[in-house]
C-alpha cells in the first residue's frame, strides 16, 4: 500500500484521540471514517466519513468494511461482539485490523494483561484476579493492606482505581471483576510512547514522567525530560521497546511504569493506542505519535522521532466553571504570543466536572513554572475571548 489516496482508515471511538488521529491521517492524504456513537464526539468534526452508532449495532462491522481498508481504534473499550466480527471480516479478506483484535482483547481487561505480563516474566506489581471481591474477603485480607482494586474492564482516566487501605475500606469495595494488586507507597511514573509497524520495525519516544493528582488517580503532568539519571530512562525505554516487540503488536502503544524507591522499574499498564503520554509530541518532536500511529497501521513507513525539540510539560484541561468560556469554542488550538504555551481544545459539547476537554502543552522544564504560564495563558485567553483588554 503505497498509493495513500487510495487509503480508506476507520477509527472506532469518536473523541480526542480520534479527532488528532484524523488530522494526522488527512495530511497523509489518508481517507478517514469514524465511528462514534455519540453525535457530538469531537472526531465527526475531522473525519471525512462518520458513522453514528452504538459499538454493538447489528451489522456494524460489515458496514464498516464496505467503507474502510483498515480498521484501528482510539479507546480500548470495544465490546467483543464487534472485536468477533471485526475478525469474521478479516478473515474474509475485506480489511485489515490494527492492533489485531486478539491484542485488543488481551489488553483491554486489567487481569489478562497482567497475567500476560506475569506468562513472559516481564516485571510488575503482585496481584490476584477475583471476580467477586465482596464475596472474598479472607483471601483480600490474606493478599495483605493496603492494595489497589482496579476494575478488570472498563476504568480510565482515574474511574476504576481505588485504594483500600484499611480493613474497614473492605466495605467500599465495588462488587464487580477486579484485579487487586499491591499498593506501591509514592513510586515514580514513567511512561514511554512505543510504535510497532506490520513489519516489525520499532521505534520509542524519549520517556516522561507522570505526574497524578493522588486522590483522584487522574493524570496533572506529562514532563519532557524526566529529570532522572540516564541510566533509568534507558532501561525504562528498553523495557517498553521489549514488551512491545513481544507482544508483536502494530501501531501506538504506551507503556506506563512504576519506578520504585529501589531504582526497580516495573510495567504498570500497556495501552493498545495513541496516549496522553505522548500529547506533547505534536509540539516537541518531528512526527507525533497520532502520525506515527497512521504509519504503522496503514503499512507506511515510520519517522525516526529525533531528539526532542525542548523541554515540555503537558497539562490536562478537566472541566470546571473556570473553562466555561471556552465551551463555545470549536475544535482547534491556540498559542501564546511567544510561542511557548499552546491549548489544544477538543470542542466537547457537553461540560461535566472532571471531564478531559482539552490540553496544553509549555515548552519549560518546571512543572510549577508550567503551571503558572499555563494559567496566565487561560486568564489571558478568557479576557481576549471576553472582549477585554489584556
Amino acid at each position: 500500500m503505497n498509493d495513500n489516496s487510495t487509503l480508506r482508515l476507520a477509527i472506532i471511538g469518536g473523541g480526542q484521540l480520534g479527532m488528532f488521529l484524523c488530522e494526522a491521517a488527512n495530511g497523509l492524504n489518508i481517507y478517514t471514517i469514524i465511528i462514534s456513537p455519540d453525535p457530538s464526539g469531537p472526531a465527526l468534526v475531522k473525519a471525512d466519513h462518520g458513522i453514528v452508532a452504538e459499538f454493538d449495532s447489528n451489522d456494524l462491522a460489515a458496514d464498516i468494511a464496505s467503507l474502510a481498508d483498515i480498521v484501528t481504534y482510539e479507546l480500548e473499550d470495544v465490546p467483543e461482539k464487534l472485536l468477533n466480527e471485526l475478525q469474521r471480516e478479516q478473515d474474509k479478506g475485506t480489511i485489515q485490523v490494527r492492533p489485531a483484535t486478539g491484542t485488543l482483547k488481551l489488553l483491554k481487561n486489567k487481569a489478562s494483561q497482567k497475567l500476560w505480563l506475569r506468562e513472559n516474566n516481564f516485571p510488575s506489581l503482585p496481584f490476584i484476579i477475583v471476580e467477586r471481591p465482596l464475596a472474598e474477603p479472607q483471601l483480600l485480607l490474606d493478599f495483605g493492606l493496603p492494595f489497589v482494586q482496579k476494575v478488570q474492564t472498563g476504568g480510565y482516566d482515574g474511574y476504576g482505581v481505588q485504594i483500600i487501605e484499611s480493613e474497614s475500606d473492605l466495605q467500599n469495595l465495588w462488587d464487580v471483576p477486579s484485579m487487586i494488586e499491591r499498593y506501591a507507597p509514592q513510586p515514580l511514573e514513567l511512561g514511554v510512547v512505543v510504535a510497532r509497524s506490520a513489519s516489525g520495525e520499532l521505534l520509542n519516544y524519549e520517556a516522561v514522567r507522570m505526574d497524578f493528582v493522588a486522590e483522584q488517580n487522574v493524570l496533572d503532568a506529562v514532563v519532557l525530560p524526566t529529570g532522572l539519571d540516564s541510566v533509568i530512562n534507558t532501561e525504562a525505554v528498553e523495557l517498553a521497546r521489549t514488551v512491545i516487540d513481544r507482544l508483536e503488536g502494530v501501531g501506538v502503544f504506551a507503556v506506563e511504569m512504576f519506578l520504585l524507591p529501589d531504582k526497580q522499574i516495573l510495567v504498570n499498564e500497556i495501552s493498545p493506542r495513541v496516549h496522553n503520554s505522548g500529547h506533547h509530541t505534536l509540539q516537541t518532536s518531528n512526527v507525533s505519535q497520532f502520525e506515527q500511529h497512521v504509519r504503522a497501521v496503514c503499512d507506511l513507513p515510520l519517522v525516526e522521532p529525533g531528539p526532542a525539540s525542548s523541554a515540555a510539560v503537558m497539562r490536562n484541561l478537566l472541566y470546571t466553571e473556570k473553562l466555561e468560556f471556552l465551551m463555545n469554542n470549536a475544535s482547534g488550538m491556540i498559542s501564546s504570543n511567544d510561542g511557548d504555551v499552546f491549548l489544544h481544545w477538543y470542542g466537547k459539547k457537553e461540560a461535566r466536572m472532571g471531564r478531559k476537554m482539552g490540553h496544553v502543552t509549555c515548552l519549560c522544564a518546571n512543572p510549577d513554572e508550567s503551571k503558572r504560564r499555563v494559567q496566565q495563558f487561560l486568564e489571558d485567553s478568557a479576557e481576549v475571548m471576553r472582549g477585554e483588554t489584556v
